[in-house]
């Protein structure tokens, strides 16, 4: 398995008064339904208020899409990223409000073992050019870096691999530097 800027085991969310927290912090202790298979998500299903913020939202959203280093992407993909990111149902799919219920279940269930992914093949590719910005922004990056360490260790085999000289878009800034990891990666689960 390659991770490639992965997310966090317990990321930090920044609430509506701009406090920052950690997701661990947030769980209100709600039941996690069963993945919803049938009736997709319409837009006349979202409140008027929400809709009205989505909207908003969509003209910067897809004008500023492919901002780099998502320019170094093909043209299709470009168009088809400012297409998505235009749409009221891409913004309204990220929604889950559960988010912070299944990411207690999910640390809940890693804390059983020291090793869940056992002997699993796994490297953990992190940005090396920060990312955060703001007065806190030092601590983010370490955090972020400390966090991506920590999902290394959840195999014997896992290991971490700073990208030194991209941002979030490992793919996008080095991708041969990937593209590597994961050769190596494949080779080392078939021996």
């Amino acid at each position: 398995m390659v991770l490639v800027e992965a997310g966090a085991d317990n990321p930090l969310r920044m609430m509506p008064d701009g406090k920052v927290v950690h997701a661990s912090e947030l769980p209100a202790g709600k039941a996690v339904p069963p993945v919803e298979t049938s009736s997709p998500l319409r837009e006349s299903d979202i409140p008027p208020a929400a809709l009205a913020q989505i909207k908003a939202g969509l003209k910067q959203a897809s004008e500023t899409a492919n901002d780099p280093p998502r320019d170094k992407l093909p043209p299709d993909a470009q168009r088809m990223r400012t297409w998505a990111l235009g749409q009221v149902t891409h913004v309204a799919a990220a929604v889950n409000p559960f988010e912070n219920e299944e990411l207690a279940a999910l640390r809940a269930e890693r804390a059983k073992t020291q090793y869940p992914l056992g002997d699993l093949p796994l490297v953990v590719i992190t940005r090396g050019i920060p990312e955060e910005t703001g007065p806190d922004g030092k601590a983010h990056e370490e955090e972020h870096r400390k966090d991506h360490a920590s999902v290394a260790t959840m195999s014997r085999q896992g290991k971490l691999i700073v990208a030194t000289k991209s941002g979030h878009h490992v793919q996008l800034d080095e991708p041969d530097l990937v593209v590597t990891t994961i050769k190596q990666v494949v080779a080392s689960a078939r021996k």
